[in-house]
């Protein structure tokens, strides 16, 4: 059923918002319809090809087939794919596109793409899939369901569930696959294709669906969505009670663990122990995994001293292996340490994550969030310190597709932490005091002034608390000598004004230089993007501005960074014939981007 989460009647024009949570291993879709006269809702997608029409299912397989080259089928109906050794599946290919930054496991080997296929198409194919089968369900849900669809197709805005880690390039590759999966067109990509950190997701979802009477103005408190892939750790801080108001206390952390990984490392501790055995082939070990996923994995605690996995049948016998009837023991130290690789490294990150900060609760979300042994294992280590472990129930899965949704309804988080320090490469006055060490890259402007290149100017610092209005300008300008330029050759300068914005990963002092003396970037600043403007309409009105017996050109602009909301934007703007005049807005995520 659906669940209101206003309590008044919408007013603004008709729209559509579509939730996709596309995760490793699993994948959700929300949605909700804005009519105005009525209260808004988040639906999730409950029954999906393949699925017993009965099952109420809000999940399926992150799983796409190919034969030949050609796309098969997705979700469930892809499942069967994975026996056929004629048919090429994608499967976990969101982990292709994870940054180094977020801590890869190391000696973990990524399934292979089928040959042919890139990330970005099995993403393209499914979200395209995911796409037709939300409009499937709607119109068969929903009183003029498919006149609703019609009418507001064009107009849908698509809301993404990210990992905290990821940035611009990851961004970019959903953003292009939506493209060619015909969701949106290039031209309104940046402006239809949202996105929404998982964990955010997950806060507004816990927060709409369990009481909040344990809240009040001050409190501190963590969410961790641990997911199939990938573990986001962020800590809000209460600051408003009616209407709720969030706000991030620090940075968030995302590190690569999760699920799947204490997947692989059950694959390999048994793949060994029947390696050159009769048992030793691909069919019985998916049938392993298969029930180790569904049957052992939720309910392991650690509480026995032995665990079993039914995978064939009661003549299949061998006492060397452990092996009775149909059944392959694994002792629960074995087990301890495949569940250890992963949750080691989650509380480590909460660990780090909460170090300055007084946490009273920690809410736990995600698949692998419901772990009894995760669970176990967080609450020893945090409830000493005086914080408590929530699980927040999300065995239907659709926690962060339906939180995305929410959120965008909600809005609970009023400011966020920046992950980075960033900030503009601009060519600075020389000062012998700062930049010394380049004092033989110096140069005379076109102004007269002494300049070095490629110095870094800090706009906004790593941890900083934004709110949702924040927006900050920054004045520059660029020179020509006026004795060696036309007014037609100033239009051609003019045309492309670029600024480009940079981003410090790193903890300590600010860098100086965001590229060495060769103009390549500095270990640890990557470019996140470049503004560009065109300004050639003020080449007519640009008079010559005179300094000191030097004449020359002068063209003021300003970069306005806008942080408000999960996707900050930046622009150039500037002066035109009494007018502001804005160049083409970028996006700006919270972390960096991966080169």
């Amino acid at each position: 059923m659906p669940v209101n989460y206003v309590e008044e009647v919408y007013k603004g024009p008709e729209k559509f918002l579509v939730s996709m949570d596309i995760g490793t291993t699993q994948s959700a879709v929300s949605f909700a319809h804005f009519a105005p006269g009525t209260l808004t809702c988040a639906r999730i997608v409950t029954h999906w090809p393949g699925q017993v029409q009965s099952s109420g299912e809000a999940k399926i397989p992150t799983v796409v087939s190919y034969h030949k080259g050609l796309l098969r089928a997705c979700g469930e109906e892809a499942i069967s794919d994975l026996e056929h050794q004629d048919m090429n599946v994608a499967q976990w290919f969101k982990l292709h596109i994870h940054p180094s930054t977020m801590m890869r496991t190391s000696h973990f080997v990524i399934p292979e793409m089928p040959p042919g296929v890139s990330v970005e198409r099995a993403y393209s194919d499914m979200m395209r899939y995911l796409m037709d089968n939300t409009q499937s369900f709607f119109e068969r849900t929903t009183q003029d369901g498919d006149a609703i669809w019609a009418r507001l197709r064009d107009k849908m805005i698509i809301i993404q569930a990210s990992p905290n880690g990821w940035g611009i390039h990851e961004q970019k590759t959903i953003r292009t696959a939506a493209v060619r999966a015909g969701i949106v067109s290039r031209g309104t990509a940046e402006q239809m294709i949202r996105f929404i950190p998982e964990a955010e997701a997950a806060v507004h979802y816990a927060l709409a669906r369990y009481s909040d009477d344990w809240l009040e103005v001050g409190t501190t408190f963590a969410v961790v969505d641990a997911g199939g892939s990938t573990v986001d750790t962020t800590v809000y801080q209460c600051t408003s009670i009616g209407p709720l108001g969030l706000r991030e206390a620090c940075p968030s952390e995302c590190v690569q663990a999760g699920g799947i990984f204490v997947n692989r490392a059950v694959e390999k501790l048994l793949s060994d122990r029947l390696r050159g055995s009769r048992f030793d082939g691909h069919e019985i070990m998916r049938r392993i995994l298969e029930f180790f996923e569904k049957e052992l994995k939720p309910k392991f605690d650690g509480s026995q001293d032995s665990y079993q996995i039914r995978f064939g049948s009661i003549k299949d016998t061998e006492q060397d292996l452990r092996i009775s009837k149909g059944r392959i023991t694994i002792a629960k130290e074995d087990l301890k340490a495949a569940f250890d690789t992963v949750v080691d490294r989650i509380i480590t990150c909460c660990t780090n994550t909460l170090r300055n900060h007084k946490a009273k609760y920690i809410l736990l979300v995600g698949g692998f969030g419901e772990s009894p042994y995760l669970q176990r294992r967080l609450s020893d280590k945090f409830l000493a310190r005086g914080t408590n472990v929530i699980a927040v129930g999300d065995y239907s899965g659709k926690a962060v597709a339906e939180g995305a949704t929410i959120g965008y309804i909600k809005k609970l988080v009023k400011a966020r932490a920046t992950k980075v320090t960033f900030g503009g490469c601009v060519r600075e006055l020389y000062d012998q005091k700062l930049h010394g060490s380049r004092n033989h890259c110096t140069y005379i402007d076109a102004d007269g002034k002494r300049r070095v290149d490629h110095a870094f100017h800090p706009w906004v610092i790593k941890g900083t608390i934004l709110e949702d209005d924040f927006a900050q300008r920054l004045n520059y300008h660029k020179s020509w000598d006026a004795s060696s330029i036309t007014k037609d050759d100033l239009a051609s300068q003019l045309s492309k004004i670029t600024a480009e914005v940079y981003a410090w990963e790193g903890d300590g002092p600010i860098p100086r230089w965001c590229k060495d003396e060769k103009g390549i970037d500095m270990p640890g600043m990557r470019l996140v993007c470049a503004l560009d403007a065109n300004l050639s309409p003020l080449a007519s009105s640009l008079t010559i501005t005179s300094d000191n017996g030097v004449q020359f050109y002068r063209v003021n602009f300003d970069v306005c960074v806008y942080f408000g909301g999960t996707s900050p934007r930046a622009s150039l703007e500037w002066r035109e014939d009494g007018d502001i005049r804005h160049g083409i807005a970028a996006m700006i995520p919270y972390v960096a981007d991966e080169d």
